[in-house]
């Protein structure tokens, strides 16, 4: 193989597997599967029948066809009826005298010949006499111009020279005036007719009978011929002005009982219903091109809206896959009962509820699209009924796709295919009103779009756990479900590492306040915040938040302690895929840190090291940096929390100062490279930030030091009161404590930011 060839076959190998080729595949997949779902769907019924057989069932017309032999007939007869143009030919006339007077010249020859060849009487007159053979052929070679027979020849020697003048006198000028009238081309026979009628009341009866037929025949020309291009033309008019008969999609070809004609079969033949005749492929073609137009729009419609889902194996193959079975269902019901009743919004609240309303709606436009030329295939329904149909459909879709944005809750698709109901039966009435239709009719399409929502609606909450389950999707409803704190593990941070608990839960409040501001989902953020220190399950004890007392890790080792620490998001990662967190909480998990250094152990180290360098790579989590918005804000979250819960008594001013300060340090260390937070982003989570930490954190009254005077009281009710008593003194002792624990944030403001699990 040459080296060309080798790369170009090594990179076609390397393409394959991309995540790009495996969704490009699932495309093509979906495509051959929803052409095939149309395919069965338009597939028209077959039936037998000859031409005089008599049809045992009503066929009709899948589609608008021409009536081609009525109709051909029908334009025949209309280009029949149209008379031929005529033209003056002014070259013929002379010709046609010229003719004649030759051939008269020529007869007057034979006449002659045959006056000088008679015997004539003491008076002069001719005396009939037979003539020989060789004179009669003489007589017929002195004429050239027609070819006599032996009678005419005969006829023309015994003629009397007054007679054939008045011959020659009578038929010329009635050619002449033939002429002048004009002999019509196709009409030579009506004309010499006419001619033999005026000259016959004149000319002598044997030469009339004999001799003028055969000298008009050969003589006449039509000087008034047809003007072909002209004629054409208005016959062709004619034609295009016969309408084609045309079946309408619907109509009856063919009645139950009638004798079956040529054009009714021919018709049935051109829609490809015959059993024994061709296939329509037109039909397959005009969907396989739609099909092909709806994919294309989803994948634009993506490109816009949801573009990181064209590379998401797990996303993109549920909404092709929720397509295929929104199309199948839509071929079940239009089979059974009526298209109107197809649960058309099913994919769209599938994915709203699943993926989110902007990967819903690409979908949305997608299947109105299908459903409409599926409707259309090998059904009853008028273009108009199909505009209305795609108009309802599209209208109740996006209806579906916006109500379903940013929410969730199990019951909430059925309470969004309720609205899509009600839409869909106002959108339904409202075009019959407006196109004044059958009411009637309407009222019942309206009946069944609104049992079809309804229907989607159920069939989507019935297939939506499943769709969880099988994808292990982070959806709302499945992301408030592990909000709980009933969930298994978050029930295992409360009692195992409690500290790491509670700073959970005021991480998620500043993360979901972060996610609203800037529009991100925030129940992701929130349930991702429950869950990002999990990995402290494992060593809950070697973590500030956890500990009374004495820290394990003064007494270890920096690179010992800096790998326990640094472990704990792996560890967290191992849990929640034990636990089957969705994808999406489990990058939060092993990115929260991102790869940011453990600055305590590190200073610790360079301490103990002298002189000897340290690589700080060594003090690095072995995580990600954040690719979400969720999973960067998280992050942010997570070290403000931690940081501003060390100051002591701070300003609303100082705790801005110390977030932005804190955030600042993150964008400097390169952690938010690969978010898609912007500039805009990061300042509205600082702003969002303070706001959660100025109503947790906010300024308590300090109690008076001393103790409360005992009043006299009953001796039965001293030992009843006393726990009380010694509660408020430890309380007092402990509040004390606490305050004698805090640091000041002058000194640790720089490194807080920098050892913020250490601190926890």
């Amino acid at each position: 193989m040459k080296k060309g060839n080798q790369h170009w076959f090594t990179g076609l190998i390397s393409w394959f597997h991309t995540a790009q080729a495996r969704c490009s595949l699932i495309a093509l997949v979906s495509f051959i599967l929803l052409c095939g779902v149309f395919y069965m769907g338009c597939a028209p019924k077959r039936y037998s029948l000859t031409v005089g057989s008599i049809s045992r069932q009503t066929i009709t017309a899948t589609q608008s066809v021409v009536d081609e032999i009525t109709t051909e007939e029908r334009k025949n007869a209309a280009a029949n009826s149209i008379e031929p143009t005529y033209r003056l030919d002014e070259s013929v006339a002379p010709a046609v005298m010229a003719d004649l007077a030759d051939t008269f010249a020529e007869l007057r020859k034979v006449q002659q010949y045959g006056l000088a060849s008679q015997e004539t009487d003491d008076e002069g007159n001719a005396v009939s006499a037979t003539f020989t053979d060789e004179e009669i052929a003489y007589a017929q070679s002195l004429v050239t111009s027609i070819t006599l027979t032996r009678y005419q020849t005969t006829t023309l020697l015994r003629v009397a020279a007054e007679d054939f003048d008045t011959m020659v006198q009578m038929v010329t000028r009635a050619v002449e005036n033939a002429l002048n009238t004009g002999i019509r081309e196709g009409r030579v026979s009506d004309s010499i007719s006419t001619i033999q009628q005026i000259v016959g009341y004149r000319v002598d009866i044997t030469l009339m009978q004999i001799i003028v037929p055969a000298v008009l025949r050969s003589c006449i020309t039509p000087n008034m011929v047809v003007d072909q291009e002209t004629t054409e033309q208005a016959r062709n008019k004619a034609r295009e002005s016969v309408e084609n008969i045309v079946y309408q999609q619907g109509q009856n070809i063919i009645r139950e009982g009638e004798v079956v004609t040529a054009s009714q079969y021919a018709m049935v033949k051109q829609l490809g219903l015959l059993e024994n005749g061709n296939q329509d492929y037109t039909s397959y073609l005009g969907v396989t091109i739609l099909v092909l137009f709806a994919m294309f729009v989803l994948i634009v419609f993506l490109r816009l809206y949801r573009p990181e889902i064209l590379h998401d194996l797990r996303y993109f193959s549920l909404e092709n896959l929720i397509l295929v079975i929104t199309m199948a269902l839509c071929l079940l019901a239009s089979k059974v009962w009526d298209i109107h009743i197809a649960p058309v919004c099913l994919g769209a609240i599938l994915i709203g509820s699943l993926i989110g309303w902007r990967a819903a709606l690409p979908a949305a436009v997608s299947i109105s699209f299908m459903v409409c030329g599926f409707a259309a295939g090998g059904s009853t329904h008028t273009m108009t009924e199909m505009m209305h149909l795609s108009l309802m459909n599209l209208m109740g879709l996006a209806v579906s796709a916006l109500f379903l944005r940013g929410k969730g809750g199990r019951l909430r698709p059925l309470i969004c295919s309720l609205l899509v109901a009600i839409a869909n039966g106002a959108i339904m009435i409202f075009l019959g009103l407006m196109t004044g239709s059958s009411m009637e009719t309407y009222y019942g399409y309206a009946q069944w779009a609104a049992i079809g929502a309804v229907l989607s609606g159920l069939l989507a909450i019935g297939l939506q756990p499943l769709f969880e389950v099988t994808y292990n999707l982070a959806t709302p409803a499945k992301l408030l479900e592990l909000a709980n704190p009933n969930h298994p593990l978050l029930r295992r941070l409360l009692l195992e590492a409690p500290g790491t608990y509670h700073h959970s839960i005021i991480v998620a409040n500043l993360a979901e306040a972060a996610a609203e501001k800037i529009n991100g989902n925030a129940l992701l953020a929130r349930a991702g915040a429950y869950f990002h220190d999990v990995g402290k399950l494992k060593r809950p004890s070697y973590f500030k938040e956890n500990q009374q007392g004495i820290n394990p890790l003064d007494q270890t080792d920096p690179y010992v302690s800096a790998a326990i620490v640094t472990t704990h998001t792996r560890d967290g990662l191992q849990l929640a895929q034990k636990y089957r967190l969705p994808p999406e909480i489990q990058d939060i998990i092993i990115q929260h840190h991102g790869d940011t250094p453990v600055m305590f152990f590190y200073l610790r180290a360079c301490k103990n090291a002298g002189d000897r360098e340290v690589d700080i790579d060594d003090f690095r989590y072995d995580g990600t940096r954040p690719t979400s918005k969720e999973a960067a804000i998280v992050m942010l979250a997570d070290t403000v929390e931690a940081a501003v819960r060390s100051m002591k008594d701070p300003s609303p001013q100082e705790v801005m100062d110390f977030i932005q300060k804190l955030v600042r340090g993150k964008l400097d260390d390169g952690q938010l490279n690969n978010s898609p937070l912007s500039l805009k982003d990061i300042q509205d989570i600082c702003e969002a930030f303070f706001t959660v930490l100025n109503g947790v954190f906010h300024e308590r009254i300090e109690y008076p030091k001393g103790s409360v005077p005992l009043r006299s009281i009953k001796v039965e009710n001293v030992e009843k009161n006393r726990p009380e008593s010694a509660g408020q003194e430890k309380s007092a002792e402990a509040d004390e404590n606490a305050e004698k624990k805090k640091t000041d944030p002058e000194k640790q403001g720089d490194t807080e930011q920098e050892k913020p699990d250490q601190e926890k």
